[in-house]
């Protein structure tokens, strides 16, 4: 089996975090699961920071969803069995389930369904403003409202690239991350999802599986698994993305797609 796990950052300026999920994905994806690590590689906006990007609406929709189309269609020719939206700012899921042919997960939606699976309220705790609102986007996307018990910042703001320096030395940052993970709890917390790639990974490999009983999310190691449960109902049940919800484009718009607007798909 083979999981695309596209992720919205440029790693040229993450290396600390591609070796991380490397590392991770060797842990617990299945015996016989290859899970490709692809990030944003599109030439348009590549050397833009995540504050540039993140924190402006029409910059993410420029920078961001056509590398996603791009990386779908490259994953699709690669005989990817299942696509992976690696970001908690959930781009373009509708835009890209009704192009795919294989399973779209969401990072966001994949921890929410596990964290939903073992207690009634989720928090959500993550490391800047520019990821709030969308978190935000994707409960009201989803109808979670009544499920989640707040999303809280950890204390002192930074930005993915500044996360990425701690991993040497992650001690005084995950001393941060679990007084937010308390401040989840105070709010009524039941479980709780590092809602940031950067900062899932960090908790994951560092062993931060509970907070006070309270257990944490494993935001990598989720989505692989989903993905590898949608590639089993697919090849098992038949099932796949319903067409009423996500209709595919017809062979002819397709194809005008791939060649007109996308045809360096990665």
């Amino acid at each position: 089996m083979k999981i695309w796990y596209q992720s919205t950052l440029n790693f040229a300026h993450h290396p600390n975090y591609e070796k991380a999920l490397a590392a991770h994905f060797k842990r617990v994806a299945s015996p016989g699961t290859e899970v490709i690590l692809n990030g944003r590689k599109t030439a348009f906006g590549s050397d833009l920071g995540g504050d540039d990007i993140f924190g402006s609406a029409i910059m993410y929709h420029a920078v961001v969803a056509p590398a996603f189309i791009q990386s779908l269609l490259a994953a699709e020719k690669a005989g990817a069995d299942a696509f992976i939206i690696a970001s908690f700012s959930e781009p373009i899921l509708t835009e890209l389930r009704a192009l795919a042919n294989i399973p779209v997960i969401s990072m966001t939606e994949a921890c929410f369904m596990a964290a939903a699976m073992s207690a009634p309220k989720v928090g959500f705790v993550t490391l800047n403003k520019f990821v709030v609102s969308f978190i935000e986007k994707s409960i009201s996307l989803h109808k979670w409202k009544d499920r989640i018990s707040g999303i809280h910042l950890i204390e002192g703001e930074i930005s993915e690239v500044e996360l990425d320096t701690k991993f040497p030395v992650p001690t005084p940052y995950l001393e941060r991350l679990v007084a937010g993970v308390r401040k989840s709890i105070a709010a009524g917390a039941q479980i709780v999802i590092p809602a940031e790639g950067v900062l899932g990974v960090m908790a994951a490999e560092n062993g931060l599986r509970a907070v006070d009983g309270v257990p944490i999310i494993d935001a990598i190691a989720t989505p692989i698994l989903f993905a590898e449960l949608a590639v089993g109902l697919k090849k098992r049940t038949g099932l796949a993305q319903s067409r009423v919800a996500y209709r595919l484009p017809s062979a002819d718009a397709r194809t005008l797609l791939v060649t007109g607007c996308y045809g360096n798909a990665e």
